[in-house]
């Protein structure tokens, strides 16, 4: 190619990311369409939030950007054609998460950053290729096979620990200083996203199935199931996880959820860790967890409100003969525009049957506004 050419190509691709915003912003020119012919999408949220928190030793109020399930992002979808049976597809998902302050007001007493005011961050870059018949291939990072736990919670809070004070330090009364994090007390075991080369089978009778493989010895595979029986829609997932390097060496998980044509909806879920490789004793840790909800559009003439109650625990995720806790009662209102206005109130509490150490609760309530775009 001539420099002549190149440097057109370059001036029409500066003038396309010049007028995205503007383009993508108006719903009848969502769509963009690149030189190859594949369709470009861009999306994403942008969130603010209101945090009170209190650990025992220090309360304050936070402006901050979301919580780890609700921060503001921004993704890039791409789609094609590579022959007539195969569909080519990518996704860019960066986390934009900031506030003027990553630190809470009294983050030297709370001891932690902000959740959701995490500096620029990668979530996925990812390829794929979807065959018509023989299911789909995706290499880069991406969900895992694992990461399937069901729920069909209408809030947008699918944890299974405490979500919006995840990063915020325990303090320990006995040794009068900020401890570890609550959320390292948490785990669902049903996977994450990581660097892999995934494969999904094509879905049978409700049934899909998937695995992976990843670097330093890491695969995966998972099995979920999708179906509605008359006014009753169920999803369940099993999972397990071989973690290879890492500790400990490996993870199952396995969950369901039903959701009434009326809006109420249940769930639970159980996962365990296995291998005894844990440093600091063999421990092999467990969690489980149970939900329900209600979701209905005759509260306002918006859109769906929803709300919904969690209650999860977990044994010895990271410390031998420790039990942590967690209720969480959240709220989502759907507004038009792709608003969202919610509220959450999370408690946890902590108990490692040493006497050296002596783990105050924490609570975390937090309002905040989404505009999805």
């Amino acid at each position: 190619m001539s420099i002549k050419t190149t440097l057109k190509a370059s001036v029409a691709a500066a003038a396309l990311v010049a007028v995205a915003a503007p383009v993508v912003s108006s719903p009848a020119e969502a769509g963009l369409a690149n030189g190859n012919d594949n369709g470009v999408v861009i999306s994403g949220s942008l969130v603010r939030s209101l945090m009170y928190t209190d650990n025992g030793s220090a309360n304050d109020w936070s402006h901050i950007d979301g919580g780890a399930d609700t921060n503001s992002r921004m993704r890039i979808l791409v789609s094609g054609a590579l022959t007539e049976s195969i569909a080519v597809g990518g996704v860019f998902e960066a986390n934009l998460p900031r506030s003027n302050s990553s630190v809470a007001t009294s983050g030297a007493d709370i001891g932690a950053t902000v959740v959701g005011d995490a500096a620029f961050g990668f979530r996925k870059t990812d390829i794929s290729f979807t065959h018509a018949t023989m299911g789909k291939l995706s290499i880069g990072q991406g969900d895992t096979a694992s990461d399937n736990k069901p729920s069909l919670d209408s809030t947008g809070t699918n944890n299974a620990g405490i979500t919006y004070g995840s990063s915020i330090s325990v303090f320990d009364k006995t040794a009068n200083t900020n401890g570890t994090t609550a959320g390292s007390h948490f785990d669902s075991y049903f996977g994450g996203r990581k660097d892999r080369i995934r494969y999904d089978a094509p879905s049978i009778a409700g049934f899909s199935a998937g695995a992976d493989f990843g670097q330093d010895g890491f695969w995966d595979a998972g099995l979920k199931y999708g179906a509605t029986y008359n006014d009753v829609q169920i999803a369940a997932a099993v999972s397990y996880q071989s973690l290879g390097a890492d500790t400990p060496e490996n993870t199952m998980g396995v969950g369901i959820a039903l959701k009434h044509a009326s809006g109420i909806s249940a769930g639970m879920h159980f996962g365990q860790e296995g291998g005894a490789s844990d440093a600091a004793g063999g421990v092999d840790g467990s969690s489980w967890g149970v939900e329900a909800g209600y979701t209905t559009t005759a509260i306002s003439g918006f859109g769906a409100t929803s709300f919904n109650v969690k209650y999860a625990e977990a044994r010895e995720a990271n410390n031998n003969d420790f039990t942590a806790d967690s209720v969480q009662f959240a709220f989502n209102q759907s507004m038009p525009a792709g608003v969202d206005v919610f509220a959450s109130y999370d408690s946890a509490s902590f108990d490692d049957n040493n006497a050296a150490t002596d783990l105050e609760n924490l609570s975390v309530f937090l309002m905040g506004t989404k505009i999805n775009f």
